[in-house]
């Protein structure tokens, strides 16, 4: 028996090929949960050991979420994390713990990776050995699906070519094998198999075409269905009316654009006794900046008399916690006229300083209106402000005697509240001096899951000197980290007695 010959011809790429590249190179938007700074910062207590925890989630779900252990103080034998859901019944039956590694030369540092393989409220539970015995802490985690990762160009590329190469290759077997599969070695096709082969080569490209626009489709659904469960932030929508007394009175509506079914409006919960807590920044100068406490009248609905505050026009920045755990920024633009209005009340602030000129260097030091200043005492270390690199902000209050102050009292239960603020806005945070997690967040997790973490939602923060103490140091330190270079707007709010001030800093972030 002689051996069949092939002579593959070359086929024309068909169309659909095309289709194929550009469903490779397809690209996907991006989205923000916490105004450009999703990463968890929180200092807190693990039995006999302060730790700062720090945890970068994965941009999408299910992804890989960073976290750094740092215990400052302590020689720690073996730190292990978990990661459970916040409440429900995964939450009491956690997985088999990952062994975080110590950072080589910084044995005060341990770091692991760990997957997160579903959207929402989560906590990652680290538990430490050490000389002195064993301690737990639990930290709650959003895991939120923020954008659709894009495939890399060159890869992209790379693939629709292989595609292509295989689709030309079997289209020109088919017409081969039609063509020369029977014919003796030597033997020329005649014309009528020449024209069988051209039929089969045509029917065989409409199928694979057919095959590849189906896939293409599928792939289609599939990043469509993904994208759905893409994080899409709270609207808000601003207005204001004149009162007879000339008062203004701002209305805040929150509603919902369509993301995660089991986002309602009405299970918000207090944190730090408030429902919202809403910073009022006049832009682009960032000179003027309020911090208040609207009080809900219907689910999502908002209002608060203004105190004294300048025309012009001021970012919105609102924080809100659901029920489920899910802390939330929503923001927006208003623009306030001229009117009357007094002091801050309650637990409101306000506070005035010097615009932030887009040369403004990093300033150490805020002269208050009592004669007294806020003195910035630097980060960790003399090096430069770095993006990504979580620092401590540590500032020091002083009397108009220039000593430090001695009449630092609890604000809203903590010794301080800080917002960071970028110069384009793309970045704000509100951080408190155990971190960037919410209070009330952390109450859920001993509701939910008997995981050990104490339901005082200010449990956290008994490790830092002083807290609901009558008088506290005059030292206050945030831990943070800038997400990326640039300018930013730093506004500490503190109190004195009864008054709560509020001091103003520049930092360049490399």
């Amino acid at each position: 028996m002689r051996a069949r010959s092939f002579k593959p011809r070359p086929a024309a790429l068909p169309a659909a090929l095309v289709l194929i590249a550009t469903a490779l190179l397809v690209d996907g938007g991006v989205a923000s949960a916490h105004l450009g700074s999703p990463d968890v910062f929180f200092e807190g207590n693990a039995g006999p050991y302060p730790l700062l925890v720090t945890i970068r989630p994965p941009e999408v779900i299910p992804g890989v979420a960073v976290v750094d252990v740092q215990a400052p103080d302590d020689q720690l034998g073996l730190v292990t994390l978990v990661p459970t859901p916040l409440r429900g019944p995964g939450a009491v039956l956690p997985p088999t713990a990952d062994v975080a590694h110590a950072e080589v030369g910084d044995p005060h540092r341990f770091s692991a990776k760990l997957w997160f393989m579903a959207s929402g409220s989560w906590q990652v539970r680290v538990h430490v050995d050490g000389p002195r015995g064993a301690g737990d802490l639990a930290v709650p985690v959003p895991a939120l699906a923020l954008r659709t990762k894009t495939m890399q160009r060159g890869l992209g590329l790379g693939l629709a070519a292989l595609l292509a190469f295989l689709v030309a290759g079997m289209i020109s077997i088919v017409g081969a094998s039609v063509r020369d599969a029977a014919l003796e070695p030597g033997q020329q096709a005649d014309g009528q198999r020449r024209r069988r082969s051209r039929v089969a080569q045509t029917v065989a490209a409409a199928v694979l075409t057919a095959l590849v626009l189906g896939g293409a489709t599928w792939w289609g659904d599939e990043a469509s269905g993904y994208g759905q469960n893409v994080y899409k932030p709270l609207a808000l929508q601003a207005s204001t009316a004149v009162g007879g007394d000339g008062v203004i009175t701002l209305s805040l509506t929150l509603t919902d654009p369509g993301w995660a079914k089991s986002r309602r409006l009405d299970d918000l919960v207090p944190d730090h006794d408030h429902l919202m807590h809403l910073y009022v920044v006049r832009v682009p100068a960032m000179d003027v900046v309020a911090h208040l406490h609207p009080d809900q009248g219907q689910p999502g609905k908002f209002q608060r008399a203004l105190p004294a505050l300048p025309p012009g026009d001021y970012q919105l920045f609102a924080d809100i916690v659901h029920q489920t755990g899910l802390a939330e920024t929503a923001t927006t633009i208003v623009t306030l006229p001229a009117a009357k209005g007094g002091g801050p009340i309650g637990d409101d602030a306000l506070g005035t300083g010097r615009a932030l000129a887009a040369d403004a260097a990093t300033t150490r030091a805020f002269r208050m209106p009592d004669g007294g200043q806020v003195v910035w005492l630097g980060g960790d270390s003399a090096d430069p402000l770095r993006a990504g690199r979580t620092t401590w902000f540590r500032f020091r209050v002083d009397g108009a005697d220039g000593k430090p102050a001695t009449d630092v009292t609890p604000y809203m239960g903590m010794a301080g509240h800080a917002a960071f603020i970028k110069d384009d806005r793309s970045v704000f945070a509100h951080i408190h001096p155990s971190g960037s997690v919410s209070m009330a967040t952390l109450a859920l997790i001993e509701s939910g899951n008997g995981s050990g973490v104490s339901a005082d939602p200010h449990a956290a923060h008994k490790g830092h000197a002083g807290h609901h103490a009558a008088a506290l140091p005059p030292e206050i330190a945030f831990p943070y980290a800038c997400p990326k270079p640039g300018l930013y707007r730093i506004v500490v709010q503190f109190k004195r007695g009864d008054v709560i001030q509020t001091a103003f800093f520049s930092a360049r972030v490399d």
